[in-house]
């Protein structure tokens, strides 16, 4: 029987560990480089998902993709500090060239929009892009992304200034703290999309867990046994719904893909491949 998995607040965890290591931003480029040899070398397996049990038919290439991928994922901010707007939106664009969005169902509702997803290595691209659609296609102008707060998210920024400047979006940032949602009602307007990241462990959060739990399910697919099934903490659907707004869901399913769905409340199940999740490091077996 496959083991079962639970979340790690241990602070002895690969992706702690990148960040440290990447705290001398003069010095980035080359720290990277080296947390790559060094997860080649096999230096750094007591960090990566093939040090869990359960984890033998997970291949080599795997998992030093996803340990590649949560360097890159810290890295990515210290980047885009010094690029300006046109190379910061060529940079976001270029995803268009490697993650096809094979599905977009859900979007003809009319009115607010209110979009899941989960933190997906390359999840701000993504986010950008379908910005950029949804204003074009869609006739959405104001875009809000919520978030944690916990720790500065350098990429919000730049994703909102970007853009505003480039693109004539009005844009703007609402953390999850205190009346956060009187604060969005406020702003909300029927051209207005709401981007919400669902898949926040609670284990990874320094705040107590609200009062009224919302569960919601990742699957992480890619481990040849099985896929791994995790719950995290979201109130979308009741917030969507307060909110009056069209809820979809962005799924990964591969490496090379996503999908806009529907959300659909009996199943609240997103979906990303578990080397390509943020999160990983803080599996461990329950």
């Amino acid at each position: 029987m496959s083991p079962a998995y639970a979340f790690n607040t241990n602070q002895d965890r690969f992706d702690v560990h990148v960040m440290s290591a990447l705290a001398d931003e003069g010095r980035a480029r080359h720290v990277r480089d080296r947390l790559i040899a060094q997860v080649r070398d096999g230096r750094l397996d007591h960090f990566l998902l093939k040090r869990l049990d359960g984890f033998d038919d997970f291949s080599y290439a795997a998992n030093e993709k996803a340990a590649v991928n949560i360097i890159d994922f810290h890295f990515e901010p210290l980047v885009l500090r010094s690029m300006n707007d046109a190379q910061v939106n060529a940079y976001f664009c270029a995803i268009e060239t490697a993650l096809k969005i094979t599905e977009a169902s859900g979007l003809d509702e009319g009115g607010p929009l209110w979009v899941d997803t989960v933190h997906h290595s390359c999840v701000w691209s993504v986010l950008y892009v379908l910005s950029i659609y949804l204003m074009r296609q869609r006739g959405y102008r104001r875009l809000v992304l919520l978030h944690q707060g916990q720790r500065p998210e350098p990429r919000l920024a730049v994703v909102a200034r970007v853009l505003q400047r480039v693109h004539g979006a009005e844009t703007g940032q609402i953390q999850l703290q205190g009346n956060w949602f009187s604060k969005l009602a406020q702003v909300t307007t029927p051209d207005t999309a709401v981007f919400y990241l669902t898949d926040m462990p609670q284990e990874a959060s320094q705040r107590a867990a609200p009062k009224q739990r919302t569960m919601s399910t990742i699957q992480l697919d890619g481990r040849p046994s099985a896929p791994i099934r995790l719950q995290t903490l979201s109130g979308s659907g009741s917030f969507a719904r307060r909110l009056r707004a069209s809820h979809v869901v962005v799924d990964y399913p591969g490496r090379d893909a996503a999908r806009i769905r529907p959300y659909d409340p009996a199943n609240p199940v997103s979906r990303c491949p578990l080397e390509d999740w943020a999160f990983w490091p803080l599996l461990k077996v329950a």
